[in-house]
C-alpha cells in the first residue's frame, strides 16, 4: 500500500510505502513546483523498472555478464482511445545480438505489464 500525504507547497504530495518516501507534483504551468515526478511519471517509472529489474534477473538466470541496462519508457497518450507505453531497453557490455533478444523477449511480460494489460477497476474504499 502506498499512502500520498500532502504537504504546505502547492500541488506537492509525499507518497509513502512504509519504508521509503518519494514525492510527486505537476509542472509550474498548472501551478505546482514541477520539481518532483507527476504522476504520469509515476506510470512510466513502475514500467521502466520493471522491464530493468526484470532484464537483470533474465541476465543473470541465463550467467550473462552485462556492464549496465538501461530503459527508457515514454507514455503516449495522444490517442484519447488508448494509451501506449514506448520502451527502449540497452544492455550494454559484451553480449551477442541474440542473447539481447531473447532477454527481450522475456522481459516483454514484466509483472508490471501484466498488472496494467488486465482490465481496471477503480473501487473508493471508506
Amino acid at each position: 500500500m502506498v499512502i500520498s500525504t500532502s504537504g504546505s507547497q502547492t500541488y506537492v504530495t509525499e507518497m509513502f510505502n512504509g519504508t521509503s518516501s518519494i514525492y510527486s507534483d505537476v509542472t509550474a504551468e498548472k501551478g505546482g513546483s514541477g520539481q518532483y515526478f507527476r504522476p504520469h511519471d509515476l506510470l512510466e517509472s513502475a514500467y521502466a523498472s520493471c522491464l530493468n529489474i526484470t532484464a537483470r534477473m533474465v541476465l543473470d538466470d541465463m550467467n550473462v555478464s552485462y556492464d549496465a541496462v538501461t530503459v527508457k519508457v515514454e507514455l503516449d497518450r495522444s490517442d484519447e482511445a488508448k494509451t501506449v507505453f514506448k520502451y527502449q531497453i540497452d544492455i550494454s557490455g559484451p553480449i551477442e545480438k541474440e542473447t539481447k533478444e531473447i532477454v527481450f523477449r522475456k522481459v516483454m511480460n514484466c509483472p508490471v505489464k501484466k498488472t496494467l494489460s488486465k482490465q481496471l477497476e477503480f473501487i473508493l474504499e471508506s
